[in-house]
């Protein structure tokens, strides 16, 4: 793939991420939106190793500090069973990012994006929290296992493609977790 490709498809994600995080609130609650999966076949294909690090490190740092909220605040025993599980497994894909991304030099951030950061302050003032839950982490895991799965069948990098082998069922399986 050629560079001028590889930099078109990182505008067009880019771009398409940050018309996501636009629009307004509508009442006098925060609005938690789920973000669209911004991820197309042939996008997701072209993510660098370093673009991969980000989204995929940023969603599962957002998913288990959202995780941890419910853990706390959900008044419903599945979406607290779901948050520990998400809590648990995400740690692990964050670990092993972390892990590898060590090698190839790309450590993943301990701060959250300011979108994803201002997505986790309406959750956590949202007055709908299982549902705004939900959909918000649902959101995150489903363009992180777009990435994951993307990255694993044709990402450029030996050392993370394990990585996103392994993450893709483990984030799906999270993912599903949330649909019941």
């Amino acid at each position: 793939m050629g560079r001028s490709r590889v930099i078109r498809c990182s505008v067009l994600v880019l771009s398409l991420a940050a018309l996501a995080g636009c629009g307004g609130s509508t009442g006098s609650r925060p609005a938690v939106r789920a973000s669209p999966a911004v991820f197309l076949p042939s996008t997701a294909a072209a993510l660098s190793p370093a673009l991969y690090m980000s989204l995929t490190s940023s969603s599962s740092l957002f998913a288990i500090r959202a995780s941890q909220l419910a853990a706390e605040r959900s008044t419903d025993a599945h979406t607290r069973s779901a948050a520990q599980a998400i809590i648990r497994d995400q740690t692990g894909v964050a670990s092993q990012l972390s892990l590898a991304g060590r090698r190839v030099d790309l450590l993943p951030s301990a701060t959250l994006p300011s979108d994803l950061d201002a997505e986790l302050e309406r959750l956590r003032m949202s007055t709908d929290f299982d549902s705004d839950y939900r959909r918000s982490v649902g959101g995150a895991l489903s363009r992180s296992f777009e990435a994951h799965r993307a990255f694993a069948q044709g990402g450029s990098s030996p050392t993370l493609r394990p990585v996103a082998k392994m993450a893709a069922p483990v984030t799906k399986k999270n993912l599903d977790s949330l649909k019941r």
